[in-house]
């Protein structure tokens, strides 16, 4: 039997494959550069595949004039970019992190090409980066971001008016909680170190002759090291957290019904 489809059946599934691969490419870990085009493709269809089977999708008829058509792929598009956008803010907020407490070690100088970014990073941003990628996966944050795509449906559909100013302004205000983010999870480190240079000042104030600010940065750095064992397990839980509350932040983006 050959299955034959129609022109507003393609053009639906047109629609959910806009959505999907908007986010496929804009999505954590998958939609990382070192991850295959084709990889992305095939995982593309493949959900596009699953998602126009749910009721939410099924019932819709898509536009078949071309100007209707192409500004609703395009809104989907950006919607799936957005939702991806959303789900990576927990890996922007770890890497500004690692920035930070780079930064404060003194190991901000020797930046070296991130293999998942494909982009010069610190040490510490490529250690968070690694540590958040696997908490990631084992708190199954990338079903969490799969089950917000197929939600986005019933809150968004293909066939809606499009973006609305609401979803563009929720999508700001998320980005702007990246760096209140980056210095929650630094704050351990950065305390530690603070408190390290505190002390030296008032030594070196108390004793003029010792010049006890050479010893500063491999002091900050030994610090930092230290710090940072004790740090890790905070880091972790701090991104399962994140992850959890994953869901409701891309599904934050819609009015809600």
């Amino acid at each position: 039997m050959n299955a034959q489809f129609s022109g507003p059946q393609i053009a639906l599934f047109l629609l959910v494959l806009a959505r999907a691969g908007g986010l496929v490419v804009s999505a954590p870990v998958v939609g990382d550069p070192q991850t295959p085009r084709m990889v992305k493709a095939i995982l593309a269809i493949a959900l596009s595949v699953l998602l126009v089977q749910i009721p939410s999708v099924t019932r819709l008829t898509a536009p078949t004039d071309l100007l209707p058509f192409t500004a609703n792929v395009l809104a989907e598009l950006v919607i799936g970019i957005a939702l991806g956008l959303v789900a990576r803010i927990i890996f922007y907020a770890v890497q500004t992190a690692g920035g930070i407490v780079s930064f404060q070690t003194g190991v901000s100088l020797a930046s070296v090409l991130n293999p998942m970014t494909q982009q010069p990073d610190t040490m510490f941003s490529q250690l968070f980066t690694v540590l958040a990628g696997l908490t990631f996966l084992a708190v199954h944050g990338d079903v969490l971001v799969l089950a917000s795509l197929a939600r986005s449906y019933d809150l968004a559909p293909v066939t809606g008016s499009g973006i609305s100013t609401q979803l563009l302004g929720n999508l700001v205000n998320d980005f702007t909680d990246i760096g209140r983010l980056g210095l929650q999870i630094a704050m351990p480190i950065g305390v530690s170190v603070f408190a390290a240079n505190l002390i030296l000042g008032v030594l070196s104030r108390a004793l003029p002759q010792l010049n006890l600010f050479v010893l500063s940065m491999p002091l900050d750095m030994l610090l930092g090291l230290v710090a940072l064992g004790g740090a890790l397990a905070g880091i972790t839980l701090a991104v399962s957290q994140l992850t959890n509350t994953m869901p409701q932040a891309m599904l934050g983006l819609f009015p809600t019904p």
